[in-house]
């Protein structure tokens, strides 16, 4: 469009105090951007955006949220009114914000920054979402915008705003949810959670593993390294008394279940917890988990994995440390854990505990 002459016939009629003939302008404008979008140069795209972002901010929301549809599908679409509807009340600004390829990533971090969870849910949901829009929005959003992000598949999200949502899932069962059935979360990030959620998504989350390349998991756990090895180096000396009563047993070839069961007898939990370590071939932080584990299943598939005795297991399970005592039905269904859950799985569970001891053993 060279002479604009049509363009300036539609801002003559701007000029009309009534708001129907402002909402044919606002149809006319828009019809004539959309026949061609590509075609126009910058300063064309310009006189639209004005108009069209002039006229629209005088009509209803209804009309806003019109040629925000219109619009969100447009990769030409102008800048500043993108923006200026992006901005808009919810109902006008969520085909933008779910939509539009218009807005950069400056514009959505503003959005995000200054505006509702509810412009938030809606760039959550993006299919472009990069880790600065993820972590900005874990940052900024609430419980239910978080969700949105991590139901999201397309969207990247860095390890760091991976660890920010687990320590936020704490108490949000529903968000520990979305976590586990994240196809891409760290296996590390993924077992790290078996501790703080329900038997259904410790259920869910020893189904994962059996999924999982083996390959990828030794490449993801690698990266665990150095906070491990940190790690390591923390250790009391109730503890270390602990463990060189541990390594004396081992020397004298006397560390066995029976062991084990006399230590739980004797409430001897720091020794227990160093010997159930060795037993298990995990490192000490991971075996008093298990051990303290309110709910107990944790010991059951550690016990399953390295093939202690069903009578060890209930031993442990029934007189080891528990925050308050179990109902007879609590430890049957414990029980059944033990007895059901298969050897391999259970073992694939105790793979992922077993990293941070061989890391351990790399360090020293």
């Amino acid at each position: 469009m060279s002479d604009l002459r049509h363009l300036r016939d539609l801002i003559d009629l701007a000029k009309e105090p009534s708001s129907d003939r402002r909402r044919e302008l606002l149809r006319n404008v828009t019809d004539l951007f959309l026949e061609d979008p590509e075609i126009y140069t910058d300063p064309e795209t310009e006189h639209f955006s004005n108009i069209m972002g002039t006229v629209a901010r005088s009509l209803e929301a209804n009309v806003r949220a019109d040629l925000s549809r219109r619009l969100a599908t447009v990769a030409e679409a102008p800048r500043d009114l993108v923006a200026q509807l992006a901005n808009d009340e919810i109902d006008v600004a969520a085909p933008i914000l779910e939509n539009s390829l218009a807005l950069s990533e400056e514009d959505l971090l503003e959005i995000i920054r200054d505006c509702s969870n509810a412009h938030r849910s809606a760039v959550a949901g993006r299919s472009d979402v990069n880790e600065t829009i993820s972590e900005a929005l874990v940052d900024h959003g609430d419980d239910d915008v978080v969700n949105v992000l991590i139901q999201n598949g397309d969207a990247q999200i860095g390890h760091t705003t991976i660890q920010k949502v687990v320590d936020r899932a704490a108490s949000n069962e529903t968000l520990q949810g979305s976590l586990v059935d994240r196809q891409d979360l760290p296996p590390d990030i993924l077992h790290d959670m078996f501790w703080v959620v329900s038997t259904k998504l410790r259920s869910r989350i020893l189904e994962r593993s059996a999924e999982l390349d083996p390959e990828i998991v030794d490449r993801v756990l690698a990266q665990t390294e150095r906070k491990i090895m940190k790690d390591a180096n923390r250790r009391t000396e109730e503890r270390s008394r602990a463990q060189q009563f541990i390594d004396r047993k081992v020397e004298l070839r006397e560390l066995s279940e029976t062991l084990l069961v006399n230590l739980v007898r004797a409430n001897r939990l720091e020794e227990l917890i160093c010997g159930f370590a060795r037993l298990a071939k995990i490192d000490d932080e991971t075996a008093e988990r298990i051990i303290k584990d309110p709910s107990g299943e944790g010991l059951a598939i550690a016990c399953k994995a390295t093939r202690l005795d069903r009578s060890t297991f209930s031993t442990l399970a029934v007189i080891g440390v528990q925050s308050k005592r179990r109902s007879v039905k609590e430890t049957r269904d414990l029980f059944d854990i033990y007895d059901q859950i298969p050897q391999d799985m259970a073992q694939r569970a105790m793979r992922f505990w077993r990293v941070r001891r061989e890391t351990e053993s790399a360090a020293a």
